[in-house]
């Protein structure tokens, strides 16, 4: 970046300085030369700083400091250029030359450590130094990030070093753009300049979701100047976390948790209890097999980064309609699919027939699909089955005992079906440990 520029041409004149002495070659025009180009980029850099600091959220006291040591550093570099040049010529520029360098070393470390703490945060320096040392110099120890899927809190050891990592470097007591602060729960929870950023329980109200999923294009788009923005698998649990209530103190266990959810927990550290996609260990399947699936108007990508495990999904606006030979093509990676995605398609006997072919099934939507009572008998075998969505289908009661057989079952969504009240209590009373989800 152009505002380290000064620093390197002043480490670089410094260097060539104690290069000569000790070895008693002459590297003056080379000296006043560097020191020349860190005045002349010092310029740019403080011109570049200035505009940067209108657009606020930097702590004052911290930002006057750099401004004016940056101007001043650059002010003595170009001093040195001149008393470099005269220094074999004059009495006084001799004398003055190391004084000078002093003083532009001193500069050049308080310039540079304010300018990291307006970048990084007040306590960058020692974020990652030990806690005994951190206690030593009256830092708040860090507590060790729990890994356990049963210890472990939502927001101390999931959310908060998503935006530590991705967030805070804009966010925090030293920078707050916008006047947010990300640091903590009530830096959080109290929102920015233009109001609250996170509405508990309400991902399309909470401001920073949106802001994290914009197009990286958009000039509202999370996080700013070009930085890594924030993974498909870190956007997810920010979702998750606010739909869940954007809780402080629960742990993870305490909230409604899916397979889905705990593949994008592990896709950031956390060492989870293995779950059935997890214990499982596929090849992965050849590619010429995914581009024949992909041939038939399928959509497949893997559930995670590198895993061999499939996610599958056909659309209604495909070209053509979903049919058994398209199924026998998509059966040839059964062993690997374990999310399932047919909404809104138009499903025929033939295609469900085929369903019960997927073993490893986890999680299968088939919402506004026809699917009768008959159909959700294809499903009985599917014994790894969490997540099950029937939404908008003409079921009644008579598949109430096809469901009380799906046992692995964490959610199931029966709303805008035939089922009556007695049925779905009936489900309930079977599925004990299943979130049956029957209307608003």
């Amino acid at each position: 970046m152009l505002v380290h520029l000064p620093i390197g041409f002043i480490v670089l004149a410094i260097c060539f300085e104690l290069i000569s002495i000790k070895k008693k070659t002459d590297f003056n025009l080379a000296i006043s030369y560097a020191f020349l180009f860190a005045a002349l980029s010092g310029v740019l850099s403080v011109i570049l700083g200035l505009m940067l600091a209108s657009d606020g959220g930097y702590n004052e006291s911290t930002l006057n400091i750099h401004k004016w040591t940056g101007i001043s550093l650059t002010l003595v570099s170009f001093v040195l250029f001149y008393v470099k040049r005269k220094q074999a010529l004059v009495l006084w520029a001799k004398k003055s030359y190391p004084i000078l360098i002093i003083l532009i070393v001193g500069l050049l470390f308080v310039a540079g450590h304010n300018g990291g703490k307006l970048t990084h945060g007040s306590d960058y320096l020692l974020e990652h130094a030990p806690n005994s040392i951190r206690t030593f110099v009256g830092m708040k120890p860090i507590r060790e990030r729990v890994t356990d899927l049963e210890e472990a809190l939502v927001y101390e050891d999931v959310i908060h070093p998503i935006l530590e990592s991705k967030c805070n470097v804009c966010h925090n007591s030293d920078k707050a753009k916008g006047e947010l602060l990300l640091v903590d729960a009530e830096g959080i929870m109290k929102g920015g300049e233009n109001g609250a950023v996170i509405v508990p329980g309400d991902v399309k109200a909470s401001e920073l979701f949106r802001r994290i999923t914009l197009n990286p294009i958009h000039k509202d788009f999370m996080p700013t100047e070009g930085r890594t923005p924030l993974t498909n698998e870190e956007t997810m649990l920010i979702q998750w976390w606010i739909e869940e209530g954007a809780t402080f103190e629960k742990k993870i266990v305490e909230l409604n948790l899916t397979d889905r959810t705990k593949g994008y927990l592990k896709e950031v550290g956390i060492g989870l209890e293995k779950t059935f996609i997890e214990s499982l260990e596929l090849q992965r399947v050849h590619d010429t097999i995914i581009a024949s699936i992909k041939a038939e108007g399928f959509k497949i990508k893997t559930v995670t980064n590198n895993s061999t495990l499939l996610d599958v999904s056909y659309s209604p606006y495909a070209k053509t309609p979903l049919t058994g030979k398209k199924m026998d093509v998509l059966l040839k990676a059964k062993t690997n699919v374990v999310w399932l995605n047919l909404s809104g398609v138009d499903l025929s006997k033939e295609v469900i027939s085929k369903i019960g072919g997927f073993k490893h099934l986890v999680e299968f939507r088939a919402s506004n699909t026809n699917f009768s009572n008959t159909d959700v008998k294809q499903l009985e075998n599917l014994r790894y089955l969490e997540y099950l969505n029937l939404y908008g289908n003409p079921i009644s009661d008579a598949s109430i005992a096809s469901f009380t057989k799906l046992t692995s079952l964490q959610k199931l969504y029966l709303w805008k079906t035939n089922l009556s009240d007695e049925g779905l209590k009936s489900i309930r009373a079977n599925l004990k440990q299943t979130e049956i989800v029957s209307g608003i």
